[in-house]
């Protein structure tokens, strides 16, 4: 099998549906520093890495969409020597990083890309970790699919997904690690309507998304995971300044983006 990877997570904005927001929890006062930011351009977040880098913050999520533009999420700690991030990588450019990785011990934890499936730029976090982990690109809908049935079956959950491509030729990028999480399940394909009725029948079952990616052609992909007991929010279908706008309410609220996705200017994240 090979294990190569392509695009995941996006940018910071906001105004939309649906959201859930739960009862604060008991580690809501300890939570790490952070940075996010959205909408940079390359050389703008080659600056943003390298400062954020030097004054002690990891990567804990990246995006690339609408012409690479960039966004990300950091939190105060950890070795520089134990990640790296990359962006605008070609495919053959992000085999060869993925290839590298491998042989330093390092997995690809975060990955986007964005752009036609035969020349998307891949943006990736690597972090130097042990575990059982599978990487796949350029997975069309019905591979993705297989490739989600075929993980579970080995005891992975789908832990970094992103869509890229066109509207008539859609492409999925997956990471799938050991599961240690319990109970998980993956929509894809949905409309924003049927993604709200999946949110909500989810709920209803003990759910909650903890994934979420916006395609091409406008429609959304989320992992759901059962149980947790954490505080968190979950937006889709926001525009750059309504995302702001919901960022900086939730923010207020103790709140901050752990997965943000955006594809042709709309954005969906989730907030813990």
């Amino acid at each position: 099998m090979r294990r190569a990877t392509r695009k995941t997570v996006s940018l910071l904005i906001g105004v939309a549906a649906p959201m859930a927001l739960m009862a604060p929890a008991a580690d809501a006062q300890a939570r790490p520093a952070w940075v996010a930011y959205h909408g940079l351009t390359a050389a703008q977040s080659v600056e943003r890495v390298r400062q954020l880098r030097d004054q002690g913050f990891r990567p804990i999520t990246v995006n690339v969409s609408d012409g690479e533009r960039y966004a990300a999420v950091w939190v105060k700690g950890g070795s520089p020597a134990n990640w790296g991030l990359w962006q605008g990588m070609s495919a053959e450019t992000f085999q060869q990083r993925f290839d590298q990785g491998l042989r330093e011990g390092a997995q690809p934890v975060s990955v986007s890309a964005t752009g036609p499936a035969d020349s998307p730029v891949f943006t990736a976090i690597f972090e130097k970790r042990s575990g059982r982990f599978v990487a796949k690109s350029d997975l069309t809908p019905d591979q993705f699919g297989a490739a989600n049935q075929q993980a579970a079956g080995q005891g992975l959950a789908l832990t970094s997904v992103d869509v890229y491509g066109t509207p008539d030729d859609l492409r999925y990028v997956g990471v799938w690690t050991a599961n240690r999480g319990g109970a998980w399940s993956c929509t894809y394909g949905r409309t924003r309507e049927q993604h709200e009725a999946a949110f909500y029948a989810k709920r209803k079952q003990g759910f909650r998304p903890v994934k979420v990616a916006v395609g091409p052609d406008g429609t959304y992909t989320a992992v759901w995971r059962k149980g947790g007991d954490k505080t968190w929010a979950h937006y889709i279908d926001m525009t750059s300044s309504s995302y702001q706008k919901r960022f900086d309410d939730l923010k207020d609220k103790g709140l901050f983006p752990v997965q943000v996705n955006a594809e042709n200017g709309r954005y969906a994240g989730i907030w813990e």
